[in-house]
């Protein structure tokens, strides 16, 4: 009996994604359709439903699409390891969420009592709603601790100048066609991927949650205008082909 086979405007439709999430997804290297028709079209197999599935499953957890394509083509411990590193990570957010949920409960009482409240109550709060979405309470305190170094400032400035710089190379990668793959291209995603570890302090899981930040919520957002949508898939592409291997 023959495979099923889904081209992919029918795989789109059949699982709720887009036609353009799929070509990305082609286009970093993380799902291809496998099988090549008699007419030259590329279509889906089975397996690369359930791959689909899979890649699904973990960037739900809100694993980094460069993450997920290592944890996938390496075998069965490294799929476990990283999902036990984002089963960590949620059960770091549900303690998060817990204790923004006491904030808020304190600040509510507050409210209903007819009194303003304090200014530690107010920024206790904003402290755990930052935490909730974005960062651990270690992270958030090694942050804490950066701030406080007396050349924090001129360093941040730093980071801005050298981040300016990088995005528009890549920018310039862009303009002129340049592929992710080619060795400038790589060049200049090692160079952000140093300034992200300088600005991480060294640490990974702190420069996993940046890049969750950013996923989450756009580039543009989550790095006041520095990065344009344009360059991030661009950068993540250049992850993709092979930076870092």
């Amino acid at each position: 009996m023959d495979e099923r086979l889904w081209k992919i405007g029918d795989l789109a439709a059949a699982t709720g994604l887009t036609v353009r999430a799929l070509h990305h997804f082609h286009r970093i290297g993380l799902l291809a359709p496998t099988v090549r028709t008699p007419a030259g079209h590329r279509v889906y197999t089975g397996g690369d439903v359930r791959r689909l599935y899979r890649i699904l499953a973990l960037r739900q957890l809100g694993m980094p699409l460069a993450q997920i394509a290592e944890s996938l083509d390496g075998g069965p411990e490294d799929l476990g390891s990283a999902v036990r590193a984002q089963l960590a990570h949620v059960e770091r957010t549900i303690e998060a969420h817990r204790h923004l949920r006491v904030r808020l409960t304190a600040l509510l009482q507050a409210i209903l009592r007819a009194t303003e409240p304090s200014i530690d109550q107010l920024i206790e709060a904003m402290e755990a709603l930052v935490q909730a979405n974005d960062f651990t309470p270690e992270q958030l305190a090694q942050a804490k601790r950066r701030h406080l170094d007396p050349g924090f400032a001129d360093r941040f400035t730093e980071w801005l100048r050298q981040g300016a710089e990088v995005v528009a190379e890549l920018q310039r990668h862009i303009d002129d066609g340049t592929d992710p793959a080619d060795p400038a291209a790589q060049e200049s995603a090692r160079r952000w991927t140093a300034l992200m570890r300088d600005m991480a302090g060294g640490d990974p899981a702190m420069m996993s949650s940046i890049y969750a930040r950013i996923d989450r919520k756009g580039p543009e957002a989550a790095t006041r205008g520095v990065l344009t949508a344009q360059v991030w898939d661009y950068l993540q592409r250049a992850f993709a082909i092979g930076f870092g291997a």
